[in-house]
């Protein structure tokens, strides 16, 4: 039961310094984004890129691909 209490302990104090950990590393962060807003600057905008473009189409006949007139026989 003891060791039971003990992980259940270290399972709480570890909740409660990554909860300090990103306090203090993730919200200036953000707090920083929300002035940048507030001054006029706003994230870039990135061009979407064109679609590609369709290719040749592929040959219906049968007797267009090599090989496929070859009649071989042993």
């Amino acid at each position: 039961m003891q060791i039971s209490a003990t992980v259940i302990a270290a399972q709480q104090a570890a909740r409660e310094a990554q909860t300090k950990f990103q306090t203090v590393h993730f919200t200036p962060a953000a707090a920083f984004a929300a002035a940048m807003e507030k001054e006029g600057f706003a994230p870039l905008t990135l061009p979407k890129p064109a679609a590609p473009a369709a290719g040749p189409a592929p040959e219906a006949s049968p007797a267009a691909r090599p090989g496929s007139l070859l009649d071989i026989k042993i």
